[in-house]
């Protein structure tokens, strides 16, 4: 069997956790963010340049850390998931989802029978390549997956009491971004429509036993997250941060050559 989910044994401990996205296609980029001890990296098969094949590569490489790789798809898709899954995923994590119908879709995909419909093949990763013990790895597997879902827009918003109910569902991720978009402030996160939709969703989440999840582009931001009750923390990208790194090493350098003239 696959070892323990570390990522949701943390959460279920009442821990708060911490980690990025990533939007490169590597997966020695993944190993070598995962060195730093984060908790998880997502790798999003939305926005990135991922395909199948590199996320097999980037589970391998972020696990043999310590730290979750979750896997980011872009729609409520059973086949989508049941390939990510196949992978050796234990991590998932869907955008898009506005109902209750949505969330209880990505769940019973995650899950095998009889808590869900995810299909069935012995021969992969999660059962060792074998069918010996199926029935009981498939219930070990069921306790392990982590399920969250993505909410985005105005409809899921007003669904979120009824997404909350979802039975097995683990967290639910609120995209700040596309929020500020919704109250007719886009890229404003600071902004106290958002911030208010932040706390009242956040308070209804962690009030049903969920996880809150949502993205901190600064450190004032992060603290700011935690402080309103969200326990899964992700911190900006791999782009962003690589970019960020490198544009301020050159400032300095700039400045050096200045100075010595």
């Amino acid at each position: 069997m696959t070892p323990v989910n570390t990522l949701k044994q943390k959460l279920s401990e009442g821990k708060t956790v911490f980690g990025t996205w990533s939007a490169l296609g590597s997966a020695p980029a993944m190993n070598c963010i995962a060195q730093a001890g984060l908790d998880f990296i997502i790798t999003d098969m939305e926005h990135g340049a991922m395909t199948l094949e590199t996320v097999e590569s980037q589970l391998y490489y972020t696990e043999i850390t310590g730290c979750t790789a979750i896997v980011r798809l872009g729609e409520v898709d059973e086949l989508a998931i049941l390939h990510a899954l196949d992978l050796g995923a234990r991590a998932i994590m869907v955008s898009h989802v506005s109902t209750p119908e949505d969330a209880s879709r990505v769940v019973s995909a995650t899950r095998y029978s009889p808590e869900g419909t995810r299909g069935l093949s012995p021969f992969t990763r999660n059962h060792g390549y074998s069918d010996k013990n199926i029935r009981e790895k498939m219930a070990y597997a069921n306790t392990q997956i982590f399920t969250g879902v993505l909410i985005e827009g105005e409809e899921g918003i007003a669904n979120l009491p009824q997404i909350c109910e979802t039975p097995n569902l683990d967290m639910v991720y609120l995209g700040i971004y596309d929020i500020s978009q919704t109250v007719g402030e886009p890229g404003d996160v600071q902004h106290p429509k958002v911030k208010k939709i932040l706390k009242e969703s956040v308070d209804l989440i962690n009030s049903k036993g969920l996880v809150a999840g949502s993205v901190a582009r600064n450190p004032e931001y992060m603290k700011l997250l935690i402080d309103t009750g969200f326990r899964f923390v992700s911190y900006r990208n791999d782009t962003s941060m690589m970019y960020e790194s490198y544009l301020n090493s050159k400032i300095i350098f700039d400045k050096q050559i200045s100075e010595k003239k």
